[in-house]
């Protein structure tokens, strides 16, 4: 539409226009650095295209990134699966700040947890992890690390307005301080987020709210930082389909949950609003850096999470209620020591975090909505990691040295199941006031399970334009605690109080030996970084037969490896035009066959395990035209199987994005950004997500998510 109050023949001016997005020069898609490891980093700009219009998942920021298998049920970040080099989502090691904000089992996570409007940058480590990094429950596929943006040196303020289709609304607002009485500066910001689902009743984000500040400052050489986040995470779930149902998707991609209540339990549990998570997260962490000399400085991180809420899911004609409500803590101390080109780094970490998982508190409702019976009640006591680590890095000459060795104690819960059979419709608290030693059915001791996990790492420079990188690391992930939660049941099998502690002390960490070979090589405006890796991976979490008790149970005696290739190619045409290419090749197979229930044998040796693809490809660009700037996308992911004996298999499948930018440029610090953006523009039906063990087998076993449509976005940003 044009205002009638601009008149024919008048001159119009528009103020001066400033491109938004990646610096000139900067590419969607980076080449990999560091001398141990593989590393990447995205900036910004990036995160403001690729982490769409939402601004709420890390992971989808970093989707463009060799050998990262980002996959959703939504347009809008909310219900992620992401496997880096084909392992999947519990070995990842999500960080905040170097710091492992994240609890255990179902909640929200920093998957969704940050604006990511608050963030600078996010680095993703693939292969080996230096010792002073990679904390929490895991690393064995890599580290995600998203770092914040810290608060600016002048006052400002940042307000954005998004609509979309789904009813996709997301208003989000930060202020700046500038420099407070010389020595510090903050910020504040908030954002609330809310959409429908794209098929069926209900909404996911179902009313996000968040709410985050940060303060840093500085006296003489004492330095502090201090942040705090409050996250409001509620949604409704995706049905998913059937085997059967993917083979037509045209008619089937909209099947979902039911809508509405039938009197009849069988099919009422598959009501939407049964099966929906609610979730309030709270952190807060620091940074406090003390000068001891000239060259030697403490650091101190401490931080604390507190996650919860409840996760509602229908099974077996009732509605379980699955209580949340844990708190993590823990703290990272470093002294560092700057050498000569380089720095030694003596470190310690500590956390505890209370379950679940597994599972302490479950109950049974009715498809009326009317409390049953408790499912379990469950007392544990805490988690525990304590991790001394030395890390050094050195460059001498052409060449960087790093190595690195983390020591880790880690210590896994102990159990007191209780009977539940007069227990009413009270609180977890109240409800283990109410039992004693006569209603204990199953009580087992943790285990302590210590891990030598070195590093290793060169990168020489042959000229300014051509490196090669080489690196060893050994990672770790927390054991299968998914036998915790089955327990019970093997308790109502007959298994002696000796055999439950035998089978919860059988579970341990799973390790991996990760070993990359990079090469990095730049030329006039172009640069091609490719990589080739292998891992093996041993004590994999199995559901295996057990003969001498003569039942199937999770043990950590799986071993597999992955292998393949990656490489980042980019290149720039000019000061407005360059476009980037991630090309992905992965195997990740069992190296023996497994032994399922019955002593039956599936045969997964040599396998491609369930939902891996063996290739990806991505494609971005950056055009700059007459003020616009146009980033199209496109994602190619290759062939996946439903089951590690590769009989079923989902296509592959091709999405194209389409971003649209300009930024007005009002005066020094102020401006309006328009952003306009289409996600699947051609409206490709496919699957997304192959939600599967890594020993299913058939094809009825997983369940199958479909991608979301065409989704449209648009967004209008004032920075005053």
């Amino acid at each position: 539409m044009v205002s009638s109050g601009i008149c024919a023949g008048e001159e119009i001016t528009l103020p001066a226009i400033e491109v938004e997005g990646q610096k000139e020069g900067e590419f969607a898609i980076q080449p990999a650095w560091s001398a141990i490891g593989t590393k990447e980093r995205v900036d910004r700009g990036t995160i403001e295209v690729q982490g769409g219009a939402e601004q709420i998942s890390p992971y989808k920021a970093i989707s463009l990134q060799p050998g990262v298998d980002i996959t959703s049920k939504d347009a809008f970040g909310m219900e992620i699966s992401h496997r880096i080099r084909g392992k999947s989502n519990r070995n990842v090691g999500e960080l905040l700040e170097g710091l492992p904000l994240k609890g255990i089992g179902p909640g929200v996570g920093l998957s969704t947890m940050v604006d990511l409007e608050n963030i600078e940058a996010i680095s993703l480590t693939k292969g080996a992890v230096s010792a002073d990094s990679g904390f929490g429950y895991g690393n064995e596929s890599g580290v995600v690390d998203m770092h914040v943006r810290r608060p600016l040196d002048y006052a400002h303020a940042t307000l954005t307005q998004g609509f979309g289709s789904e009813d996709f609304m997301r208003s989000y607002a930060r202020l700046d301080t500038g420099i407070l009485g010389g020595i510090a500066r903050g910020f504040v910001s908030a954002s609330y987020t809310d959409a429908d689902k794209w098929k069926g009743k209900g909404q996911s984000p179902d009313a996000r709210k968040n709410f985050a500040f940060g303060l840093s400052g500085a006296v003489q050489k004492f330095e502090a930082e201090v942040y705090g986040i409050y996250n409001e995470d509620n949604k409704h779930a995706y049905r998913g389909l059937s085997y059967e149902q993917t083979r037509n998707l045209s008619r089937y991609k909209d099947f979902d949950y039911n809508t509405r209540l039938t009197g009849d339990s069988s099919q009422d549990m598959y009501y939407y609003d049964y099966n929906r998570q609610s979730f309030e997260t709270y952190t807060i962490f620091g940074k406090l850096g003390i000068p001891v000399t000239q060259n030697l400085k403490l650091t101190v991180r401490p931080y604390y999470l507190k996650d919860k809420g409840h996760s509602y899911t229908g099974s077996q004609n009732k509605v379980i209620d699955w209580i949340v409500d844990h708190d993590t803590y823990g703290a990272v101390f470093e002294l560092s020591h700057a050498i000569d080109q380089g720095v030694i780094k003596l470190g310690y970490w500590y956390q505890q975090d209370e379950p679940p998982g597994p599972p302490t508190s479950r109950k049974y409702l009715s498809t009326d909505g009317e409390f049953l019976s408790w499912e379990r009640l469950v007392k544990g006591s805490n988690h525990k990691f304590k991790s001394p680590y030395l890390a050094a890095e050195k460059t001498i000459g052409n060449a960087t040295l790093g190595a690195g060795l983390k020591y880790l104690w880690m210590t896994s819960p102990d159990f007191t199941s209780y009977d539940t059979t007069d227990l009413g419709d009270v609180s977890y608290s109240e409800a283990l006031s109410r039992v004693g030693e006569d209603d204990v059915l199953v009580d087992v001791k943790g285990k302590t399970y210590e891990l030598f996990l070195p590093s290793v790492g060169a990168s020489y420079d042959f000229t300014p334009n051509l490196s090669v990188r080489a690196s060893y690391g050994k990672n770790y992930e927390t054991p299968q605690y998914s036998l915790g939660s089955a327990i019970i049941q093997y308790y109502k099998k007959g298994l002696t109080d000796e055999e439950l502690q035998d089978v919860w002390h059988s579970i341990k960490p799973e390790v991996s030996h990760n070993f990359d070979l990079g090469l990095n090589y730049t030329h006039g405006s172009w640069f091609v970084a490719p990589t080739l890796y292998y891992s093996l991976v041993k004590n994999v979490a199995l559901n295996c037969y057990d003969p001498e008790l003569a039942f199937s149970y999770w043990q950590n005696v799986g071993e597999a490896h992955a292998y393949g290739a990656e490489m980042a190619v980019g290149y720039t045409f000019n000061r407005y035009f360059n476009t980037s290419v991630s090309l992905s090749y992965n195997r990740y197979e069992f190296t023996e066959d497994v032994q399922s229930s019955g002593g039956t044998t599936i045969h997964a040796k040599g396998h491609q395990l369930p939902n891996v693809p063996k290739f990806m490809a991505n494609w971005t660009a950056n055009l700059d035209m007459k003020g616009f700037r146009f980033t199209p996308t496109v994602r190619y992911l290759g062939k996946r199987y439903a089951d590690v004996e590769n009989e079923y298999s989902v296509k592959s499948h091709v999405v194209v994005d389409l971003t649209l930018s300009r930024r007005f440029k009002l005066a020094e610090r102020r401006a309006i950004t328009l952003v306009a953006s289409v996600t699947n523009l051609l409206d490709e039906d496919y699957i997304s997500i192959i939600s599967a063990g890594d020993t299913s087998i058939g094809r009825d076993a997983p369940t199958y998510y479909p991608g979301a449509p065409r989704t449209f976005f648009a967004s209008l940003q004032f920075d005053f």
